[in-house]
């Protein structure tokens, strides 16, 4: 059995690496304290993969490989998750949810053998944190004693990853490192483990999906990203959660999740129509338009984005105050309530920024007809296929 002291010793010698370029493989030992060797994390022949980002209401999938420099797209598909299995990013059900993504993958002929997961959560915690600069071998070790000043956790029960943003001087002429701290859950990185070792691949990454998104944001050549000084707002409008991510010179400098997402709209519409859901589903695509006064769902579901609106714009505000010349030019919606007819427009009227849906992704190589596939709804998972 190990001492106390020895314990004490194999914390210290975890060197803190990113975990979202992690090897998942990693996983599977003691996450906190096995030292990552990037270099040998690079895939060194072409891999193909099958990315899964699975949200309380929908699995995103996506078969693609990322192989010098290039990202190439087979398919991409959706299905319902099966109702409960995911919760916040945590998984209640494993044993539905792999019955049914096994039967998806044999019935669309998907037969990559490595495996991602990507996915968002309220528990999952982001920090800035300012440190002692420090040289790349004691970084694991002062970011742990700091971040303990600054959140009551136990550190054993999470995955640490830090990013280092800028080198600072204090007034007092003291050099110091601004870092990002991402604290994951050790028991939900394990759950992903398990769920892609039970789905007969081989756990490839782990992935966060803001992190996916900024290697999207950096791979493609998109008409948003023109200006690289621009600070861009892209939010992910899910069916639990939004997600407000704000990249500036196309790097993740802001992250916040509103707990509110497209169920509030269809918890008011199915207790105003009885409708289930696939028939509210066809309705907000259809009948739904936040411009038009002439019913009373159109009321409904814009006194809910409204709500939406206050709670960004709040965020925004907070960021904006947050450092001097701080800004937002620009908003970039995606994902399900996206869709929402006049929804860019009326954010754009609300908030005072320009507002609009994501363009084409014209640097991939899809081998799909990609023209009848709204590429929008599988961002997340598109970027999680990129492996740095």
């Amino acid at each position: 059995m190990k001492s106390k002291d020895d314990n004490k010793k194999i914390k210290k010698s975890f060197n803190i690496k990113a975990l979202m370029n992690m090897d998942i493989k990693e996983i599977k030992n003691k996450i906190p304290y096995k030292k990552i060797n990037v270099k040998k994390m690079l895939p060194e022949k072409k891999k193909k993969v099958v990315a899964f980002d699975i949200g309380s209401m929908v699995i995103k999938i996506a078969e693609g490989t990322y192989y010098k420099k290039e990202l190439i797209i087979d398919k991409c598909m959706k299905i319902p998750t099966p109702k409960g299995s995911v919760i916040d990013g945590e998984i209640k059900k494993d044993n539905e949810l792999i019955t049914r993504i096994k039967e998806f993958l044999n019935e669309n002929k998907i037969h990559a053998k490595y495996g991602i997961c990507t996915t968002n959560s309220t528990t999952i915690i982001n920090r800035e944190i300012l440190i002692p600069n420090v040289e790349e071998e004691e970084l694991d070790t002062v970011v742990r004693y700091e971040i303990q000043q600054y959140l009551p956790i136990n550190l054993d029960d999470y995955v640490l990853q830090v990013k280092v943003l800028s080198e600072e001087k204090t007034v007092e002429g003291l050099d110091k490192l601004n870092v990002r701290v991402i604290a994951y859950p050790q028991k939900m990185a394990r759950s992903y483990y398990n769920l892609l070792e039970k789905l007969d691949l081989k756990p490839y990454a782990l992935d966060v999906n803001y992190n996916a998104m900024e290697k999207l944001i950096n791979y493609t050549q998109n008409r948003i990203e023109n200006n690289n000084d621009n600070s861009i707002a892209y939010i992910d409008m899910g069916a639990e959660f939004i997600n407000v991510n704000i990249y500036k010179n196309r790097n993740l400098d802001f992250t916040r999740i509103i707990k509110a997402g497209g169920n509030d709209i269809d918890d008011y519409l199915q207790k105003l129509t009885g409708m289930s859901h696939d028939e509210l589903e066809k309705m907000k695509r259809n009948d739904i338009n936040l411009y038009n006064d002439e019913n009373a769902d159109n009321f409904v579901v814009r006194e809910v984005v409204n709500e939406w609106i206050e709670k960004i714009e709040k965020i925004i505000n907070f960021y904006k105050n947050k450092s001097m010349g701080n800004n937002v030019d620009e908003i970039i919606i995606f994902g399900g309530s996206s869709e929402l007819n006049g929804i860019d427009k009326y954010f754009e009227e609300k908030l005072q920024i320009t507002t609009k849906r994501i363009g084409d992704i014209s640097k991939i190589g899809f081998k799909l007809d990609s023209n009848n596939m709204p590429v929008d709804d599988f961002m997340n998972v598109i970027g999680s296929v990129i492996r740095l």
